[in-house]
């Protein structure tokens, strides 16, 4: 009885595997308008999601937010799936009339095919849209005053300052140098040009800028420095901020550049990994006073 059993499951198993082929062979050769309904069903369902999907993209793009590559990626097979079903779409409606009154099979049964084997190609696709779990992210910032700037023409003093400001980049027994002068002479473009130099030479992980100004706020100069950085606080007091972006720089070849100072800084209050323990920060501040 066991070996009728397994004889007969296995009868019924191949039955079953050469019933499915046959029924869809007779599919495509008696159901035509079926497929022509599925097809154009799947296709508007497709330049629906294409539609929701590009808008959500233009949104993200005006928010200067960064697209998804496989988001890119989507948005370019999905428009280039719908302008490629042209051609078939033409076949179908030259030929639908006939088919209808005179049909020819084997014509029939090769455009059914096609038109079944398109409409499962944008069912995927329309799937794979519902897998982003976002179109976008927040690009980091570019700092614009790294920016190559046309207005900076250095005079002989500055040039020399320039030299000699960037050999003490280089300098790894060097932590912090200051440059001093009058208001007005140019202290700040230089620095930026500084910072710009040393971005595209690649000597520090990170260049930050921030302006410190007479009447110095310690959350005020975090905040330019996490926007530099991309980073986002969470915490409420100037102590959990300074211990995010402390722990954000920490470890870090860095340069922070902090200009307009009138006063001593605490570097641990802003979140500044500095001194002995953290000898990748360089300082580069700009003063009007020579004793800072």
């Amino acid at each position: 009885m066991a070996i009728e059993s397994v004889g007969e499951s296995i009868v019924s198993k191949i039955a079953e595997l050469l019933v499915e082929p046959t029924i869809r062979q007779f599919r495509y050769m008696f159901c035509f308008n079926n497929f022509v309904q599925e097809f154009n069903e799947q296709k508007k369902n497709l330049a629906l999601t294409l539609d929701r999907l590009q808008k959500a993209v233009e949104v993200a793009e005006r928010n200067a937010e960064e697209i998804e590559k496989d988001v890119n990626k989507w948005l370019e097979d999905a428009n280039n799936e719908i302008k490629g079903v042209n051609p078939l779409e033409n076949e179908t409606g030259k030929n639908g009339k006939c088919f209808t009154w005179c049909p020819n099979w084997i014509r029939q049964f090769k455009l059914s095919k096609a038109l079944a084997k398109k409409t499962e190609t944008l069912r995927n696709l329309e799937e794979n849209s519902k897998k982003f779990p976002t179109v976008s992210h927040k690009a980091p910032l570019q700092d614009i005053e790294f920016l190559p700037s046309k207005g900076f023409t250095p005079s002989e003093s500055s040039k020399k300052a320039f030299e000699q400001i960037m050999e003490a980049l280089k300098d790894d027994s060097i932590d912090m140098i200051g440059l001093y002068g009058m208001g007005g002479v140019g202290k700040t473009t230089l620095v930026k040009e500084v910072g710009r130099r040393a971005k595209e030479l690649h000597l520090f992980d990170e260049v930050l800028i921030a302006t410190v100004s007479q009447n110095p706020n310690v959350t005020d100069i975090q905040d330019q420095m996490a926007d530099s950085l991309g980073l986002r606080f969470d915490e409420k007091s100037k102590k959990g901020r300074a211990d995010r972006l402390w722990q954000r720089l920490q470890g870090k070849k860095m340069l922070i550049i902090l200009d307009d100072v009138w006063k001593v800084i605490n570097m641990e209050e802003i979140g500044i990994p500095f001194g002995d323990a953290h000898r990748g920060c360089k300082i580069l501040l700009t003063t009007r006073l020579k004793d800072i």
